[in-house]
């Protein structure tokens, strides 16, 4: 992710006069007519800042230049939206970021505010997602704001994917797109995105309780137009973690975000965890089966923060050196069926220092 901060006047016929009376004009003027994408969130948001990527002609499959929907505030859309491909987010429209989470059980899509200052839970607000069938819940956040899902079906261990383009801030409607069924039989017990915005699955292989199969996978097509053929890029069978139940960023000792490695957590055992190697590090212990860090970019203070939550929705914001508690927890919304915390957490993705070294294909 790059940074785009382009703000110049044009040249008029007045202006060239007087450009040759100050010193200090710069030919990078040309280039000022670019502009950022249009703030359409509440006020607790910020400009998306992207970080530097080290290959120009990277593309990340599957993104779209376009997050917006065209479906109404019902549940499933008709999935006709143009996803495309975008290459790196030189071209790509930043979306604006906000210091929130999010997660998705049962027929519901939690949106969790948090205090820009201090990282601290205001409040929740709960839309309603019709269709998707009952299990855990896998969520992250795309550079373009919206959200990609994966739903493992209790009764039937298939996984459901799918697309929220537009994901609603107060209570609306979530309006989706059916991903359709994951290929190969894979079972997905995590969802994560990368500093590039390559989007990887936690395989969880022949169940969801043991290491047995256990693989990191990296979607090579465009997923957003149902092509989600894959990239194995690491077998984590053999690793340290039985089963692992949700990827995050992780905070490095400058207090940046890193995406590798990254914080993982395994029915509330968290490690610090390089996903190419397959294996981490036990450094506390807490929540269930959701963790996210978000980046300092998202707080007033620009100190980066760690969350996690428990199987019954219990939020909790923790050191990430300590790992202990932070500040007040807030419990999530009561759901009809399931645990109510049955779900990875997700958030916005903000400068990022990539340690990936998979080669772009």
């Amino acid at each position: 992710m790059r940074h785009i901060n382009i703000s110049q006047l044009p040249i008029n016929t007045i202006s060239i006069v007087l450009f040759f009376l100050c010193t200090s004009c710069s030919d990078d003027s040309k280039d000022a007519n670019k502009t950022s994408a249009q703030d359409t969130g509440s006020d607790l948001g910020t400009d998306s800042n992207g970080s530097d990527s080290n290959s120009d002609s990277a593309t990340s499959p599957g993104m779209s230049t376009d997050s917006g929907s065209d479906s109404a505030s019902g549940t499933e859309s008709d999935g006709s939206e143009d996803s495309g491909t975008a290459s790196d987010s030189d071209t790509e429209p930043a979306a604006p970021m906000f210091a929130e989470l999010w997660y998705s059980v049962d027929n519901l899509l939690v949106h969790v505010v948090l205090d820009p200052a201090t990282g601290a839970f205001l409040e929740t607000h709960s839309s309603t997602i019709e269709g998707l069938g009952l299990g855990q819940n896998s969520l992250t956040m795309l550079k373009n704001g919206g959200l990609v899902g994966a739903r493992l079906v209790k009764d039937t261990q298939v996984t459901e994917l799918y697309y929220i383009a537009q994901p609603p801030r107060n209570g609306e409607q979530a309006a989706y797109i059916s991903l359709g069924e994951m290929i190969d039989g894979i079972k997905i017990e995590a969802l994560y995105t990368d500093c590039d915005g390559y989007l990887y699955a936690m395989d969880t292989g022949e169940n969801d309780s043991s290491a047995a199969g256990n693989r990191l996978i990296r979607f090579t097509g465009d997923f957003l137009s149902k092509d989600l053929s894959y990239s194995v890029v690491s077998d984590w069978s053999t690793g340290t973690v039985a089963d692992i139940d949700d990827l995050a960023p992780g905070i490095n000792a400058q207090g940046e975000i890193t995406d590798n490695d990254g914080f993982a957590i395994d029915t509330g055992d968290i490690y610090a965890f390089n996903y190419e190697a397959g294996n981490g590090v036990l450094v506390g212990n807490g929540g269930t089966w959701g963790i996210h860090a978000l980046g300092g970019a998202l707080f007033t203070d620009n100190t980066a923060r760690l969350y996690i939550m428990s199987s019954d929705a219990t939020l909790t914001q923790i050191d990430p050196v300590t790992f202990a508690a932070i500040g007040a927890t807030m419990r999530g919304p009561e759901v009809a069926q399931g645990n109510a915390g049955w779900s990875g957490l997700a958030g916005p993705l903000t400068d990022c220092v990539t340690q990936f070294q998979i080669e772009v294909e």
